[in-house]
């Protein structure tokens, strides 16, 4: 599994929205998997300090899934 990926799974489960995020599957709206909207919004916070970048709201809208999340901090760290 790629770092990037790995180290957000390990963010999505730290922090606690689902019973356990390695069962998350990729391609799949996080929301349709059983996180609500205050559990995306404490994802995004956890990515924002893990990788210390900003993600303004208007980019919120479009990270959905796992591979989005990922490919979204893969571009923010380059």
């Amino acid at each position: 599994m790629p770092q990037i990926k790995k180290q957000l799974i390990n963010i999505i489960s730290q922090a606690d929205v689902v019973a356990d995020a390695s069962t998350l599957r990729d391609d799949i709206n996080l929301s349709d998997q059983g996180v609500d909207s205050l559990g995306i919004f404490n994802i995004i916070l956890s990515i924002q300090d893990h990788y210390a970048i900003e993600i303004p709201d208007e980019d919120i809208e479009d990270l959905k899934t796992i591979n989005n999340l990922t490919a979204y901090i893969k571009s923010k760290l380059q």
